[in-house]
């Protein structure tokens, strides 16, 4: 069951001064400004819609870390921390839960490209069954 959206009720009144402007409520535009006011400035989020309610549906947070180029690996593991230590420093449960992905294949030539990929996860640190 997915966790309830809670709605946040904001001024229509911009503030006058900001340090930075975010732009986007969405997963990426939430935690840019979390961590940008946890270093002490001054944040401004603007978001068109409802936070956590636009984009959110059609991204993954960057926590996939199977299948995903290893340009994009280091991040996906970085997320998955991320995601694990905002729980435990805010104390909220973000509904977040760490678990398995699972992929089926009857044909050879992906499941070639799947044993490639599991020898490059193990390489990277990433934990990987064939079954």
């Amino acid at each position: 069951m997915r966790a309830p959206l809670q709605k946040i009720e904001t001024s229509g009144e911009l503030p006058q001064t900001a340090d930075a402007v975010v732009i986007g409520g969405g997963i990426v535009g939430i935690f840019a400004a979390y961590y940008l006011a946890r270093r002490g400035l001054k944040v401004a989020l603007v978001e068109k819609g409802r936070v956590g309610a636009e984009q959110s549906s059609r991204n993954w947070g960057w926590c996939r870390q199977q299948n995903r180029d290893a340009r994009e690996l280091p991040m996906a593991t970085r997320s998955i921390d991320l995601w694990q230590r905002f729980g435990a420093e805010t104390g909220e449960d973000t509904g977040f839960r760490r678990c398995g992905l699972l992929y089926l294949s009857n044909d050879d030539t992906e499941l070639a490209g799947w044993v490639r990929w599991r020898d490059f996860a193990k390489t990277a640190g990433v934990t990987t069954h064939m079954l």
